[in-house]
């Protein structure tokens, strides 16, 4: 791959050490980035063995952070693994100063204090919600407490703690993973833009809508990062350092305390890439909902949102359902949706509607942004918040990844802070500016595309039984939109002779639909027409017709088949 690998090394350079500081390191003490073949589907192994998995996908291949140990480790564990980059020594440490570390910054207590100016400041717009306590607080051992703002033009009941809102809901999160630097100061500039911004759009939205910010979702975390000054300690986590069963964690970033708090939900908990080993990066915690900042989290969308899920797990939330919750990641450009866990082929009842929604975020994000369920485009990941606010409110929700190649300087956890209002910030503003134009009717109803697109492959195909099935494809170019709801797929085969067939259709994002199961004919034609519904698929891109002959005798041909979008 003829890739720019400049990126990864401000990111490592940043992330490699943590908060004691080992002494000077030999070349085999030195930090690695290794590349991991593991394509879509199969990385489960690599998440739940321990590894400090990159949030960032390149094709097959997922990133691991670690030391020449970590490279023995992934060999015994079966991937094939290179040494993408030996990583130098960081420069010495400074001091973190009252507000800011690493450039610019901003710490734990610059957040809060940041939120107390803009309520005082703006008390027609503003205020201050203080929504629980982190891990260390309850313990009393310091911490913090759990604050967030709302910000509209106020008017009664705005900003009440109550489902019963006069006006919609935007909730924007950042830093639930602490080291991932970025989404606070997105947060930061999100705020002074809404309190700030002359744009008569910004007046007229606050006027109808009420912008929540959690600024800090893990505040403890952060506390552990900022310690290392210019050289930010790579901690994940939350502030847990409880000691199970004689557990004692390490200092590196695939070795810390804490629990992840983007695993720790009850929704799908503990299904995929969460582990049960405390010093993991993605540890569920010992329990859905084990941490306070989870549980605080949970408690406040409850009192922010009305629960609008669908009795039916498969269904879909009404197309009236208002509100919408962001959650800010780093690194990668991936705008994601529900589900995280469970299947990567599961969709959910409101999977057209959020798949569209999340398209058009990457588009104004601009070259290079993916958009998909999680699954389908990074790895699964399960008790994420984003299905969670999904799984028990049928409310919108979406994760951001921000920042990863080929923006090279401004890839990884700890970009240059000049990235900040140079690069990040003109990429986040539209997006977040669609997001709260969206907020009123998230669900509106995906438009049916005015005209067809057809496509027809004659290519006489062999189907013999005892054998692999059989895929042929068609690619769709120039059909923009999605596909139709009463989308039509016409199969016929040839000399066929008895024989018991399945057929799949599958989609460029490799969703399969089932057309046809186990039929058993005689005939040398057990094809037909089928009607589907693909409005949750973009039209555009290389569709697959699967077919499996079950019968161990038949044979024949498939003669042609035609899609019709």
């Amino acid at each position: 791959m003829n890739r720019n690998r400049s990126w990864l090394a401000l990111l490592c350079a940043a992330a490699m050490f943590v908060a004691t500081g080992p002494a000077a390191a030999t070349p085999d003490d030195q930090m690695r980035l290794y590349e991991v073949y593991a394509p879509l589907g199969t990385e489960q192994a690599l998440l739940t063995g321990g590894f400090d998995v990159m949030e960032h996908r390149d094709g097959d291949s997922l990133f691991v952070l670690g030391d020449s140990a970590t490279g023995v480790a992934l060999e015994r564990a079966g991937f094939t693994a290179t040494v993408d980059q030996v990583l130098p020594e960081p420069p010495d440490r400074f001091a973190v100063t009252a507000d800011t570390f690493y450039g610019g910054y901003r710490t734990t207590n610059a957040h809060y204090q940041h939120l107390d100016q803009v309520a005082r400041e703006h008390p027609d717009l503003a205020t201050v919600v203080d929504y629980g306590d982190s891990w260390l607080k309850t313990q009393n051992r310091g911490g913090h407490d759990l604050r967030a703002i709302c910000i509209t033009r106020k008017g009664p009941g705005d900003c009440a703690l109550s489902p019963d809102a006069p006006k919609p809901r935007f909730f924007v999160m950042g830093l639930l993973h602490s080291r991932e630097l970025t989404t606070g100061e997105v947060a930061w500039r999100w705020i002074d833009h809404l309190v700030s911004s002359t744009d008569p759009e910004i007046a007229a939205l606050l006027n109808t809508t009420e912008f929540w910010v959690v600024p800090v979702a893990n505040p403890d975390g952060v506390d552990n990062v900022q310690r290392g000054g210019d050289s930010p300690i790579s901690h994940r986590k939350n502030g847990n350092d409880t000691n199970h069963q004689g557990t004692v964690c390490g200092t590196q970033s695939h070795n810390h305390h804490g629990v992840d708090l983007n695993r720790n939900t009850s929704s799908n908990w503990g299904l995929q890439n969460a582990t049960d080993r405390q010093c993991d990066q993605n540890y569920r915690g010992t329990a859905p909902e084990s941490e306070p900042e989870t549980q605080a989290l949970q408690a406040l969308w409850r009192s922010l949102y009305r629960d609008r899920r669908a009795a039916d797990p498969a269904g879909p939330a009404p197309t009236d359902t208002t509100g919408l919750v962001l959650s800010l990641h780093s690194y990668g450009n991936y705008v994601l949706f529900p589900w995280s866990g469970g299947a990567p082929d599961r969709r959910t009842g409101n999977d057209a509607a959020l798949r569209n929604l999340a398209q058009q975020m990457a588009e104004l994000a601009g070259p290079g942004w993916q958009y998909g369920q999680s699954g389908q485009v990074l790895y699964s990941a399960s008790g994420t918040t984003d299905d969670w606010v999904y799984d028990e409110l049928g409310v919108a929700s979406f994760v951001w990844e921000l920042g990863s190649p080929p923006e090279q300087t401004c890839g990884g956890f700890f970009p240059a802070y000049s990235c900040q209002d140079g690069f990040f910030w003109p990429k986040a503003l539209p997006m977040l500016l669609h997001a709260a134009r969206n907020t009123s009717a998230p669900y509106r109803p995906v438009p049916e595309p005015t005209t067809e697109c057809t496509r027809t492959d004659d290519t006489d195909t062999p189907v013999v039984t005892r054998t692999p099935p059989v895929v042929v494809n068609t690619t769709i170019t120039g059909c923009e939109g999605n596909a139709r709801s009463a989308s039509r797929v016409e199969v016929h085969f040839k000399k066929l002779s008895f024989s018991i067939i399945t057929l799949d259709l599958i989609a460029p994002d490799g969703t399969a639909y089932r057309l046809q199961h186990l039929r058993q004919s005689a005939l040398p034609d057990p094809g037909g027409s089928f009607t589907v519904d693909l409005s949750r698929e973009v039209r555009n891109g290389t569709w697959q017709l699967r077919v499996d002959n079950r019968m161990w005798l038949g044979e024949g041909d498939l003669d042609w088949w035609t899609l019709t979008l």
